[in-house]
């Protein structure tokens, strides 16, 4: 059954399609209200951020990407360790014999994670002495202009004797590009796909996944891993989405401890997420997270089974189960959560004796590479997107509740471009505090950090801006921060 608040979301939501915009602007006040009622801190959050998704939809402002621009720590911790042990378990138990000399992995995630990689393999060599070599394929989107990270994995998988290939991919198409030119480099090496929360991206373009899985099926992977999260927000019914993704993104939420002010990174990767899911429709609506249901009849249809796996410990507060015998599955109090599966090719194909090389033209610089020129431009084009919004910088005055919530908004989407721009770790919004005049007793004017208009990317300054926020700036006043996190307002 519906929650009161989903259900008054998705009478918004119709409202907004229906561009009645004062029946929708009416509805966010009562939203807003309703949910300042709520005990849970964590359902007051993902009730701002549906609202905020909705006046994204209204407005058409879209966030420059889906996923934030940062350093490793986006995802949730127990996502991630729940795709590290499926991993391990899946290579160990289902790809490497004794008679294995190589291995490649070729892995599609949001953002690369070579020290998952690194433990792994170091984990797999002491258990098969015979390994020999070792490639890692990275094929992920391009996170930042900066290359730091980038140069630092390849120190690091040098150090430790692997082969470290990054490609970018940002379209399906560029998936589909990468993945054709990767070739086997012996008979006897094992390859592995493994996908982290990122196959379903390629449902937002008819024939993607298709094309994909194909050419998985010509690279003769021995087998593929599938991590993703447990739930159905994909409908195209807007509605029936906003029902199904409030219930889903509620018990995640929920799973957390008790927050601070400051948005942690995990939480801003599925605030992105909310917004896509709400915000986006056609190509644009990456985020078409399906049930295993679905992607066990799609991948059996392209050729592929599934193999059994192994049920691992995990934190005490989530359960890791073995479910149908074909996935585990994670869930927390009975909720799904998410889901890893391991296939393989149905009659995979038969390979003669030789060597297997891999094409020359594969490199870091396949598919990626620009001048300065044209990363400048799209630069630039990035930022004109972003400001450009005839709705919402005109001088209209229909909609407050909305337009404050979508200046909040853009505001955001302005920070996080320029703070990944120039590595800068956090960036605020001062506003005018009060509904009622923005002065106090003495007649100066007093100002507040607006709560959705900042951005921050290292958790130490988070904490920092926690206590920042806290305060009010009065006219005349200077706020000087320390390393300590102390405040001083001056």
């Amino acid at each position: 059954m519906a929650s009161p608040l989903s259900c008054v979301l998705m009478v918004c939501a119709k409202a907004i399609e229906g561009d009645r915009l004062d029946v929708a602007d009416f509805l966010l006040a009562e939203i807003q209200s309703l949910a300042s009622k709520e005990e849970s801190i964590w359902t007051r959050k993902v009730v701002k951020y549906f609202a905020e998704a909705l006046v994204r939809r209204a407005y058409r402002i879209r966030p420059p990407c889906t996923f934030p621009l940062l350093l490793p720590g986006y995802m949730y911790k127990p996502f991630c360790e729940f795709a590290r042990i499926t991993s391990k378990h899946a290579i160990a138990d289902h790809a490497l014999n004794s008679g294995n000399k190589g291995l490649h992995i070729i892995d599609f995630s949001i953002k690369f994670n070579f020290k998952q990689w690194k433990d792994l393999i170091e984990d797999l060599k002491r258990q098969y002495g015979g390994l020999q070599s070792v490639l890692i394929t990275s094929i992920a989107p391009k996170l930042s202009k900066h290359s730091y990270h980038l140069r630092q994995n390849r120190e690091w998988a040098e150090h430790k004797n692997l082969e470290l290939r990054q490609l970018i991919c940002n379209s399906p198409d560029d998936i589909v590009n990468c993945i054709s030119k990767l070739r086997r480099k012996r008979e006897d090496e094992i390859v592995v796909v493994n996908w982290n929360f990122t196959l379903h991206k390629l449902l937002a373009q008819d024939g993607a996944t298709e094309q994909v899985l194909s050419k998985v099926k010509d690279l003769g992977a021995d087998i593929m891993v599938i991590v993703e999260k447990e739930a159905n927000l994909n409908s195209p019914d807007l509605s029936e989405r906003i029902e199904q993704s409030f219930q889903y993104y509620c018990t995640t939420f929920e799973s957390r401890q008790t927050p601070s002010q400051t948005p942690a990174l995990w939480e801003m990767y599925f605030w992105r997420q909310i917004g896509n899911v709400v915000a986006c429709e056609g190509v644009d609506r990456v985020e078409r997270i399906e049930s295993f249901a679905h992607w066990q009849n799609r991948l059996s249809q392209a050729g592929f089974c599934p193999v059994p796996q192994q049920v691992d410990k995990f934190d005490e507060e989530f359960v890791i189960e073995e479910n149908e015998g074909h996935n585990i599955l994670l869930s927390r109090h009975g909720c799904p959560l998410a889901v890893a599966s391991v296939w393989k090719l149905t009659d995979p194909p038969q390979f003669s004796g030789g060597l297997y090389t891999m094409q020359d033209t594969v490199d870091d610089s396949e598919g990626m590479s620009s001048s300065p020129e044209s990363e400048d431009d799209e630069e630039n084009d990035s930022l004109v997107r972003i400001m450009a919004d005839r709705n919402l910088w005109s001088t209209q005055t229909q909609g407050s509740s909305m337009n404050r919530i979508a200046a909040s908004a853009k505001l955001f989407d302005i920070l996080e471009y320029i703070c990944d721009l120039h590595r800068l770790e956090l960036a605020v919004t001062w506003i005018s505090y009060g509904q009622d005049g923005n002065t106090n007793s003495k007649g100066k004017r007093i100002l507040c950090i607006d709560d959705s208009a900042r951005y921050v990317n290292d958790l130490v300054m988070a904490k920092f801006v926690d206590e920042y926020a806290r305060h009010r700036l009065e006219e005349g006043q200077v706020a000087l921060g320390s390393e300590n996190g102390m405040l001083l307002l001056l």
